[in-house]
């Protein structure tokens, strides 16, 4: 049965996420699984420059005077805003946690044109780990804000809430390749079977599945768990938290991002509007002060869930 053969079920089923912390379930897929074959990512051109170029003792959103559109990580507005060392360490205070830390820090940098926000986030990574297999895991980032005072950078506490914007190598590449099936990992499997697929072997997702009785075999899916989706428009999920196994999906999103990797190294691009109307978002002020924290995956180094790496609240103030 394609409910028992296929890698992009099985992640459909077991689909889970534990970001800042840990929560209940896997660090899930979003029913993509990636091989190495594909061009992926894409080389860019010789030359680029890491656009990072004045360090700063602390994190300033610089006030752009024409229109953001920064989406990419090696736009040349980067060039504008100094960039933060943020020290990073590995999560020993909830189980599953990170013995070694393979990182120790990561370069952080912020602009806004008076109606938007972005963050970019850049730290080594000598491998981009875009799929996801037994004993294989994603690369990825997460930023995080207090919605209450007092909250704790650790996914928040009982009394307060967190929001955190998180990204994932393995989403990137479902955007950047397309949906990457079972026989995109291991190209020579074989089923005999697949109950009430259509069309001829392979039997891609989700193009043979259309039928509803085919489709609910992929219970996650039919559920409208947020990791089993079939296309991703976004790299990014908006999500809530109020202390450990308390992660949860926020339904509408707001945030867009964008993950590049190039000599060793990937940076990454959170940009969203400075105020929104979903209570559940954080709510950025020109001229005002707040607080950041973040959280790294290296998928090379078996990161997953709660074992990665996270830092402390860090100030940063906005120009106006």
């Amino acid at each position: 049965m394609k409910a028992i053969t296929r890698h992009t079920l099985l992640a459909a089923l077991l689909g889970g996420l534990s970001a800042f912390g840990v929560a209940a379930g896997w660090l899930g897929t979003s029913g993509a699984l990636h091989g190495e074959a594909a061009a992926w990512p894409e080389p860019l051109l010789p030359g680029v420059p890491e656009v990072a170029v004045t360090p700063s003792d602390h994190l300033v959103v610089v006030k752009l005077d024409h229109l953001l559109t920064a989406d990419n990580p090696y736009s040349v507005e980067w060039w504008q805003a100094p960039y933060m060392e943020v020290e990073v360490v590995p999560q020993q205070m909830a189980m599953p946690s990170l013995a070694e830390a393979s990182i120790e820090t990561i370069r952080v940098q912020a602009l806004t044109d008076g109606e938007h926000i972005a963050w970019r986030v850049s730290w080594s990574d000598s491998t981009p780990d875009g799929n996801v297999d037994v004993s294989r895991f994603s690369d990825g980032v997460a930023i995080e804000f207090p919605l209450d005072e007092g909250a704790l950078p650790m996914m928040g506490d009982e009394e307060s809430k967190v929001q955190i914007l998180y990204w994932k190598a393995l989403w990137q590449k479902d955007i950047d390749v397309g949906f990457q099936d079972v026989q995109d990992v291991h190209p020579n499997f074989w089923s005999d079977l697949y109950w009430f697929a259509e069309g001829e072997f392979p039997y891609p997702v989700p193009e043979a599945f259309q039928n509803p009785t085919a489709l609910q075999w992929f219970v996650a899916h039919q559920a409208g768990n947020p990791m089993a989706v079939f296309s991703r428009r976004q790299p990014v999920q908006e999500l809530v938290a109020k202390g450990w196994s308390t992660l949860t999906n926020q339904p509408y999103s707001i945030t867009t991002a964008k993950g590049v990797w190039v000599r060793d190294s990937w940076a990454v691009v959170f940009k969203r509007p400075l105020k929104t109307d979903d209570p559940l978002d954080y709510q950025f002020e020109l001229g005002g002060e707040g607080q950041i924290a973040f959280a790294v995956w290296q998928g090379s180094a078996q990161n997953v869930g709660g074992r990665k790496h996270w830092s402390d609240w860090v100030e940063f103030e906005v120009q106006e």
